[in-house]
């Protein structure tokens, strides 16, 4: 814990300047509850459009944008459950380990509104839900664009390294829920792959 502290006010009050201050509530709100349901809908219609683009020639261009609908709804859904899992999750853990944020105990430079900080639970410190959409996004995002995974997965330290700046969490809070959004999304990823295999398996014997 003195540890965590010590971190944290390294990171709070020892890093402080007007970049950071400018862009560290930006990237913050990435990762906040509604920006997420957007991110949502935006990453499985990309889905459904990798997995059409992938698909037969031979199919017309009605047949393909029916097939882009039909696959990005269907994409749409399972990055929502992943997501109902991964908040059920960290809001369970949050009720369990009824830990109090940094600025109910200690002096920090607090950098959030007034209003957001209203909305916050005063006890909800660990984990962070933020880190943990974050690196659940970087994950998803990170399956469509092999090549960028790196892009992603920084920003998500990044948006975890914000929650820590801006003064509403501990760094143990934003390390274990940032390895919660990657451990979920990657579980539900294998799930998915592994019933895809099935399916074609049934339907197409080699």
């Amino acid at each position: 814990m003195e540890i965590d502290k010590c971190i944290f006010t390294l990171i709070n009050s020892g890093w402080s300047n007007s970049f950071f201050d400018s862009i560290m509530p930006c990237l913050s709100h990435l990762a906040d509850a509604s920006i997420v349901w957007l991110w949502v809908v935006l990453i499985g219609m990309l889905s459904g459009w990798r997995l059409t683009h992938a698909a037969r020639a031979d199919l017309n261009n009605r047949q393909k944008r029916t097939l882009i609908v039909k696959a990005g709804l269907f994409f749409c859904l399972y990055i929502a459950l992943i997501y109902s899992v991964n908040a059920g999750v960290y809001n369970s853990l949050k009720h369990l380990s009824n830990r109090s944020r940094p600025y109910v105990h200690q002096t920090v430079i607090l950098r959030v509104s007034p209003t957001i900080v209203s909305n916050l639970k005063s006890n909800g410190s660990f984990p962070s839900g933020h880190a943990s959409n974050a690196f659940m996004l970087a994950a998803l995002l990170a399956e469509l664009f092999r090549r960028k995974r790196a892009v992603f997965y920084g920003l998500a330290a990044m948006i975890a390294l914000s929650r820590v700046y801006l003064g509403v969490h501990y760094p143990s809070d934003v390390l274990i829920g940032g390895c919660l959004g990657l451990v979920i999304a990657w579980v539900m990823l294998y799930i998915r792959s592994t019933l895809n295999r099935i399916t074609h398996d049934s339907f197409f014997p080699s």
